[in-house]
């Protein structure tokens, strides 16, 4: 972020309560994983994504021991384990908070859970609109920060959107759920305003959406992740 902005972070306008599957029943004998992203800093450090983790034991025994074995993360990213659980009683959940950093980048995280004594490899991987948080900013700082990152660190998409889902409160709803960042106040009702900077590094990441003209813009240093972000958002706003 530039010297000159005072950065202030907002809260997330939406948190996911619905958990994507990690791993099932059948493949660990009994016990489901599943995980969802918390979109609160993480306790141990900020610079990290927050995941939760629930693990259900759906099987007649007890779980003795749950804990995070052996790690392979790519270069840059670093991981905060969570604490071991031990004797999980059958029909029983238990919620843990893992930390990754991931250094604002798209690779994943592979891992192993130890459920029992066996350990069973996974892959997280954060969607680009995880790995920002939501900044509280005026159309004016907007519109300056916007001007500094044109160019390279522009990435645009047109999209269609369906007529059920083109008002400006559908847009701004469906962009919430897929992107952890926050509207900015402006008096144009056709043009939706959005700033949140990347979690790892603080990068700013600028979005603009005209609704007349269907193009997205986000505008951010990190390259590879606005490109990123504008397929995801315009996925989540071209759906019927």
């Amino acid at each position: 972020a530039s010297p000159s902005l005072s950065v202030n972070i907002g809260q997330p306008m939406f948190v996911s309560t619905i958990p994507m599957e990690l791993l099932n029943k059948v493949t660990t004998g009994g016990v489901a994983v599943n995980y969802r992203f918390t979109r609160h800093p993480h306790l141990y450090a900020p610079r990290m994504v927050g995941i939760e983790l629930t693990f259900s034991n759906l099987s007649t025994e007890e779980i003795p021991i749950i804990k995070l074995g052996s790690k392979s993360l790519p270069s840059g990213m670093s991981l905060h384990e969570f604490p071991a659980l031990s004797n999980i009683p059958p029909e029983q959940s238990r919620s843990v908070t893992l930390g990754i950093d991931y250094n604002d980048t798209t690779q994943a995280a592979k891992l192993d859970l130890v459920i029992g004594s066996r350990p069973y490899t996974v892959s997280i991987s954060c969607p680009t609109g995880e790995m920002v948080r939501p900044l509280n900013m005026s159309q004016m700082a907007f519109t300056q920060e916007q001007a500094k990152l044109s160019g390279m660190n522009e990435a645009t998409g047109r999209m269609s959107l369906p007529s059920t889902h083109s008002d400006a409160k559908s847009v701004t709803q469906r962009i919430y759920h897929t992107a952890n960042i926050l509207q900015v106040p402006s008096g144009d009702t056709d043009h939706l305003l959005f700033a949140g900077q990347t979690v790892s590094g603080g990068s700013l990441v600028l979005l603009s959406l005209g609704l007349e003209t269907m193009v997205l813009t986000v505008n951010t240093e990190k390259i590879v992740l606005g490109n990123m972000l504008v397929k995801e958002i315009k996925t989540a706003l071209e759906k019927q």
